[in-house]
Parts: C-alpha cells; structure tokens; sequence
C-alpha cells in the first residue's frame, strides 16, 4: 500500500508536520513504513516550455526541435522522442540544472545541431521504469491542464503542474488491517494520531439523484453464489463532452502521476485509471459500463477451462465483459458520446479470489482488494469518490439510486467493555473521558452506560470482534511508548533440578519428534576399532585383562563405530532408511567417565510417494540437527566453530567433515562416510555426528536470561554478495557485523550459482538482516546509519555486493 503527501493534505492540514513525523506516526500505529521516498529532491526547478517547429534530421531518429520557454529568443533543443510535436506543453530541464538521475544538462552539439538543454521524459525526472509502459519509455511527457498553460511558459513549475513534487510512503499493511487497502481509512489514522480534523468533500457532496433506473440486471449463477457477497449498481446521466481527451486536464495529469506513485502502470484509458484510483481510494473496484452497449442480463459466471479452474467473469450473453480482477473488454465502456454510465460494485470470497490470483499469476489493484478480507459495504465509500470524481472532471450531471442485486448479513458490530477489564490490560489508569478523546476520528461511537463502555465499531474494520480487541485497539491508539513498562512479580520456590539430565530429555524428545530410533550398543569393541575411532585423542584406554573376545576387549572411545555398526547390520537385514542416535556413556582411565552423543543417518530421511516427497540423508540437514542441540546449551554462534578436520581415517570422507570446536575445546564432529567404505558395510551415503556432551555441558552458558520482545515496529534490509567458496559463511557474517548496532536476526534467504559463478569459484548469497530496538522506535535515518556501517564492512573486506 502506498499513500503520498499531496494526497493526504487534501484532507489533513500538514503544515508542520514533517515527513519523518508521519512516518514515526505509520510505524507507531502499526503500519510499517517498508520505504519512503521524497521525489520533490530528485530534481532542480525545471521550467514549463511549448514546443515550436520540429523537424526531423536526416538519417536519424532524432528531430531538431525550437523550444519557448518565454524568452525573447527560443532556444534549439534536439530530441529522440517519438511523440515531440508542434503544441505541446513538455518539461524543460536547461543547461546547468541537474535532473534525478544526477546528470547535469550541458550545451551540446548533436549531429551538427546545437541543443540548449533536453526535453523530459518520467524515467528522466525520476519515475520508477517499472511503472511505465514501453511507449513512456520512450517517449516526453507532455504537461495538461485545465489552466492556462501559455501564461506559465518559462515559470519553474513545471514539476509541480504535473503533481511531482510530492513524498511517497510505502506501507506494509497485516492481515488484520486490509481496510487500510482503502487509503482514506489511514487519512482516518494520520488525522487521529497528530490531533487533526479531516476535510472530505466527498462526505457532504450532495447527489442529483434521477428517476432512472437500470436497463438490465447482475446475477450470478448458482455454484458460486457463496463466494459473491454483494453486488451493487447505479447509473450516472453523463454531461456531453467532445471527446474524453477534453477532460484529461490537469486532474487527469495529476492522476496519472499519483497512480505511478502508487506502483500502478497507468493504462492511458480514462476509465480504468479512474476506477483504479477509486480502488486505492476506497478498497472497492469498480467497473465502469455503457449501458447501452448491454444487449442482455449481465451474470457472474466460473468459466472453467483446461488451464484454469477458477475463471470468475462478468458476462453478457456470452461475451466476457471482464475477468474479474485480470482483464477488461474495452468495447463496453463508456465513450465520449455515451449518454450514461453503468457503475458496478462487486465485493467477493477472499478465498476464492486468491485461487484466481494464483490461476493467472497477476497482481492488479482489483485483485489485491478482492482477495482480502475486508468490508462488503464499501460500496457506500467507493459511491461518493466516484461522483465526486465524475464532477471534477465535468462530466457529472445527475445518478439513480444504489441497487442492491446481492447482499450478505454484514451487521454493525457492537462491543461492550467495563473500563476496569481495559485498564487492567492495559496496566494503566484511563478514564472513560480520555478512552472517548482516542477515538476521534476513527469512526467508533463510544459511549458510557451504567459503568460501561459501549462500543460501535468502524463500519469498515472487520478485524474487531471481542472485548479483547478493543482493548488491543486502545493500547495500539494510546501508544505503546506512552505504557510504562513494569515489570511481572514472580514468585518462585526452590527446588533442585538436574539441569543436564532435563536438557538431555529434551533433545531425545527432539530427536524422536524427527523420526530418529534410540539404540543402545555394547561398550566394548576391538582394540583396532578403538584405535582407528579415537576422536577425541584420549590416550588412557581401559582394557581388559582377560577379555572373552578379541571384538571386545576394550572400552571404545568414541560411538561412532557402535553406530556405524548397527546401521550396517540394519542394512543387511532390508532397514536402509536409518535415522538413529545414542546416549552413552565414554569410559578412560584420565577422566574416568565422559558422556557423548552420536547421532547417523543414512538413505532416505522423509519418502512419501503420494506426495512425491524423497529427501536423502545430507550433511546440511545433520548439521542443522547440531546446530539445534547447541541451542538447547544456550552456545553463542560466535563461540561455535566448524572447523576441517585433517587426520581423518580411512573410513571417514576426506572432504565433507568438520570438527566442531567451542571457546578452543573440541566438543565434537560431523562427518560423511568414506563412499568405499560405506559399500564395504552395504550402505548408502550415511553422515555422522558425535558430541562430547560432557565438555558441552562444561562450557554451555547456564545463566539464561529473557530477553524483551522489542513493542516496535521492525525493519528488514536484504542484501546479495558474492562468496568464495573457500570463505566460511559464519565468518563473514561476524565480520560485516561488527560495531552495527540494532540487529536483531539474520536470516539466510538463498544461495544461488549459475555457470558464471561456478567457472569462478564463487556463489551469490542473499541474506535479510532485520533492525529494531526494545527502548524506541527506529526511524529510517537510524536504520539507513547502521545499514551504511554494514555495507562498508563489505567493503572492507572487499566482497562484492550485488
């Protein structure tokens, strides 16, 4: 969601407040500001010229074009654009001024043509290109008004005549709050929030309501009934125009910069610009009809082909009038000779909306409302803007009264809360004068009776349903920085635990949630077993002086043969799927006695034909199993190392291990098996890990603190670079940290390498850091800081970012 500052002054009166204001006012409220931009900065004062003679240069693309911009002499400009003609009014930007893209006009000679400066096309000021279509591309924008347009030639306002000079927020709305998809429910917020009143026009506009009435009527046919839930029409008698480009005047103009700010392609068709901008407005879409063109009832059909199933479309007869939310036939809209408009309002399941979305992959203005929750009665809402809208542009003269073909039960919905429930909550101590004084212009009715508080929810917001939800709404309202944080009383009794033996049921309880056997095994095996297996290098063997068996004849040092052992004898008996794991008991004459933990899997680790679901064991997935059970020890990341182990034996994979290594004491290894040794034992690919949970224990962190959950909004930054392959992730990720503040989490995205980066060695690696702070919100400025402090440790380390 998008909203703009030009925009919203027409309703708030912002003078005095600043841009950083409204958006430390978004994020408080709930709405996080995802980005924002000021377009006002973008560019010096470009002037407002008319353009003279054009002639085209031979042999070239190019015209060599005579430009007044209210001097005596006009001033030679060429051109490449593919729309320059004699009679329009174009955004100049002479030499010496510096436009968005940071270049500074020159005099210059092109083709043996001087030109003073150039003519600007939206890219040039500044406009996102994936906005504009390939003709704006291409070609000048071309300023219209209602105003006298020659009188202002050589003024440098050209940039504001267009409604450029404008600041932009993009918002990232919950689920809960898809009415804010209509914009006028964040004027409500803005307005409330700094204490303002709003100015709508659209409110009071007062109707010429006719006595016509609607040539054909809407249905829908009976399978999807359920997923319609209103559909609502009207007629508007048209004023007589020439044709529709007399009324692309300045509003026109102005709306189709609005729209670009918007992140809408604008589609150069005054109608579907028109409804679009009432969409973004209201949150309803609206389809614009010349009724005249309607040979029958119109009825909304599933038209279900072989590539889509879900194919929701207005039909007449059998002509598609539009698939709702994806395309529209232009043959039915109105015309500069159409003496009447047909204005459809359709609200729909969100569910089954979303199929639609995904049946036709797209995403439309229409769609991003029908497809969320959000009232069925915005009608009303979308009825004002839109005649208000048809009156601006002089084409309004009078409209029937709203019919009503379908309608769902959608009631106003009442809430009563005793103020003691609120304030207990809440933590703090309202009254009921000062609940009242919140809800200013939020549209909720609050009164007090018999001690309490009676509650008539904005007709528009469907995410209030319960008490608690107001009290929610009057926290989110009040602020949460104006709630004095205190901390909860608990009152404990003293009771010895055996922290260690409870971690250790906890990581069984772990390991048997992902399917892992436990087994138990012998602890004796052969001396050479011993030998080649010692892993952790104890030099204190216990053996025994009479052994009954050369397979048993000394204690093993380490579970990595023991389990070995048993997933191979499980293999030969037709178990090839292994995940198993193994608490035991290490037994040496130095420490006498260590407890370790050996955890293997092999084959298959998840198959399901019906889902077509076949995982195979991996290094990756059992180093996630580690990096889960040094969690349940409370081990920072920066204390943990995987490190490459060198004196692997025979039977150990010479590439794919790693001993593990915290604060300098190895506690363990994660390991591949040799691929001949593994089909000496008969089986397949079979990773291993072994840790010494007693070293483990002796250097976990066992003062475990909880920290705040931060109340504020937080920020996400994502960034891609390049990596070696012989640099360590972890270390790098230290590294470009270091001395930034207020990350919070990091989160890996994705690891990508095409042929380019594999002939060099390298992947692209994409990571989400996200900011945020327990004591105050972040502003942008605090996060642009320390996301600068980060992207120069890239530099320092000389990894390039993409």
């Amino acid at each position: 969601m998008y909203i703009t500052r030009k925009w919203l002054n027409k309703f708030i009166d912002l003078v005095g407040i600043e841009n950083e204001q409204i958006t430390i006012a978004l994020n408080s409220l709930g709405f996080e500001v995802d980005s924002f931009k000021d377009y006002s900065k973008l560019n010096d004062k470009l002037k407002i010229a008319h353009v003279g003679n054009v002639s085209p240069i031979e042999n070239t693309h190019l015209n060599f074009c005579f430009i007044d911009k209210g001097e005596e002499l006009v001033s030679p400009i060429v051109c490449g654009a593919s729309n320059v003609k004699e009679g329009q009014y174009i955004i100049l930007a002479e030499p010496g001024k510096t436009i968005s893209t940071g270049m500074k006009l020159e005099k210059k000679e092109i083709k043996g043509k001087i030109s003073e400066g150039m003519i600007c096309s939206l890219e040039e000021i500044g406009i996102n290109v994936k906005v504009l279509s390939d003709k704006e591309k291409e070609q000048i924008y071309s300023i219209k008004s209602k105003k006298d347009l020659y009188s202002l030639i050589g003024s440098e306002t050209a940039l504001e005549e267009i409604g450029f000079l404008d600041a932009v927020w993009e918002i990232d709305l919950t689920l809960n709050r898809s009415d804010a998809l209509a914009a006028l429910q964040l004027v409500k917020e803005i307005a409330n929030y700094f204490n303002k009143d709003i100015s709508d026009l659209t409110k009071n506009y007062k109707h010429k309501q006719n006595e016509l009435s609607l040539p054909v009527s809407i249905k829908c046919e009976k399978s999807i009934e359920k997923y319609v839930k209103t559909i609502a029409s009207q007629i508007v008698l048209k004023k007589k125009i020439l044709s529709i480009e007399q009324i692309k005047n300045e509003i026109y103009s102005n709306h189709d910069i609005w729209l670009k700010f918007n992140n809408v392609k604008t589609t150069h068709n005054f109608w579907l610009d028109l409804a679009n901008v009432i969409a973004i407005e209201t949150g309803q879409p609206i389809i614009f009809l010349d009724p005249k063109k309607l040979t029958a009832q119109l009825e909304i059909r599933n038209n279900k082909t072989e590539t889509h199933q879900t194919n929701l479309q207005l039909m007449c007869e059998n002509e598609i009038i539009s698939t709702l939310g994806v395309d529209f036939n232009l043959d039915f809209l109105p015309t500069a000779k159409s003496e009447e408009i047909m204005i459809i309002y359709l609200s729909l399941d969100p569910i089954f909306m979303r199929k639609q979305q995904k049946e036709f992959n797209i995403s439309s203005i229409d769609l991003q409302r029908y497809m969320k929750p959000i009232s069925s009665r915005l009608y009303n809402l979308a009825e004002n803007r839109v005649l208000y809208w048809l009156d601006q542009y002089n084409i309004y003269e009078s409209n029937s009264k709203m019919e009503i073909f379908k309608e769902i039960d959608e009631k106003q919905t009442l809430i009563e809360v005793e103020l003691e429930y609120i304030n207990k909550l809440i933590g703090i101590e309202l009254t009921t004068k000062e609940i009242i004084k919140l809800f200013k212009t939020l549209d909720f009715k609050v009164t007090e009776k018999n001690g309490k508080l009676h509650f008539e929810v904005d007709q528009y917001r469907r995410d209030i349903n319960h008490s608690a939800d107001i009290v929610e709404e009057i926290s989110r309202i009040y602020g949460y920085d104006n709630i004095k944080s205190v901390p909860p009383v608990i009152v404990s009794n003293y009771k010895n635990k055996n922290l260690n033996l409870n971690l250790q049921y906890q990581i069984e309880n772990f390991l048997v949630g992902l399917g892992f056997n436990n087994i138990k095994s012998y602890s004796l095996i052969s001396n050479e077993l011993m030998e080649r297996w010692n892993l952790f290098n104890i030099t204190y063997s216990i053996k025994l002086m009479s052994p009954l068996s050369k397979l048993r004849e000394v204690y093993r040092l380490s579970l990595a043969s023991s389990i070995i052992e048993t997933a191979s004898l499980n293999y030969s008996r037709g178990n090839r799927n292994l995940k198993l794991y193994e608490f035991a008991d290490i037994y040496n004459l130095k420490n006498l006695r260590e407890r370790h933990l050996a955890v293997l899997i092999s084959g298959d680790i998840l198959k399901q034909k019906s889902y077509n679901l076949d995982i195979k064991a991996s290094y990756q997935y059992l180093k996630g199993i580690c990096d889960e059970i040094l969690n349940h020890y409370n081990i920072k990341d920066n204390d943990i190392k995987f490190e490459t182990y060198e004196n692997v034996n025979s039977d150990m994979h010479p590439f794919i291990n790693a001993k593990i290594v915290i604060k300098n004491t190895l506690i363990g290894y994660i390991f591949k098996l040799n691929p001949r040794f593994e089909q000496s034992q008969k089986l397949d690919s079979t990773f291993i890990l072994e840790l010494n949970i007693t070293k483990l224990q002796e250097n976990m962190n066992s003062f475990i603190r909880a920290e705040e959950i931060s109340k504020f909004q937080k920020t996400a930054r994502d960034v891609s670079f390049i990596l070696d392959n012989n640099q360590k992730y972890d270390e790098i990720i230290k590294s470009i940290t270091n001395n930034v503040s207020f990350i919070t989490n990091i989160q890996l995205i994705d690891i990508y390498q095409d042929d380019e980066l594999k002939k060099t060695n390298s992947k692209s690696i994409s990571v989400s850091f996200e900011f945020n702070n327990v004591l105050n919100q972040l502003t942008t400025q605090d996060v642009q800081i320390e996301w600068e402090k980060l992207l120069d440790n890239f530099k320092k380390l000389k990894i390039e970012v993409r």
